[in-house]
């Protein structure tokens, strides 16, 4: 039987697959590894030790939050990335997963001042984040909260199924 780290990685790939969003666990705050998420933009803005210090933050924040309320929460990052997180509680296991960052439709048009921001802020190319922002995923809110129901679906069914085997 498939241990329960390994039940979320598989919900995890089926929901890459059907959304085109990756995601990553978390397991407790101490380990926090937000530089091995897949996002492009994201391992981009990474380079500088500056903004990966200020993602570590958030996503141990983020982390902290989704396991006090048990709760799904919905955030914006620090580069304007709209994300969110799941807490997983299955058996003896817990963790939380942080989605891909996604923009709405707004932040795709200012693609211009956010890279031009995030380029002075953290002294990386401007062309380089501006290239990997404006190819973000974009979603609405009844998208977004469609998805995150997805992901807690496909955990939900894949835990379900795991048991029978």
């Amino acid at each position: 039987m498939m241990d329960e780290k390994q039940i979320v990685k598989h919900a995890l790939d089926d929901y890459q697959r059907i959304t085109g969003l990756r995601s990553y666990i978390v397991e407790d705050n101490t380990v926090i590894q937000s530089a091995s998420e897949k996002n492009y933009f994201c391992k981009c803005l990474k380079i500088s030790s500056k903004a990966l210090e200020k993602c570590e933050e958030c996503t141990k924040e983020t982390y902290e939050n989704a396991r006090q309320i048990d709760k799904e929460c919905i955030y914006s990052c620090h580069a304007g990335l709209i994300k969110w997180a799941v807490p997983v509680n299955y058996k003896e296991y817990h963790c939380v997963i942080v989605s891909e960052g996604i923009l709405a439709q707004k932040q795709k048009e200012e693609a211009d001042r956010w890279a031009n921001y995030l380029s002075s802020e953290y002294k990386l190319d401007e062309g380089m984040l501006l290239h990997n922002f404006k190819v973000i995923k974009t979603m609405d809110e009844s998208e977004m909260n469609a998805s995150i129901q997805l992901l807690k679906d496909l955990l939900n069914y894949h835990f379900t199924f795991a048991k029978e085997m």
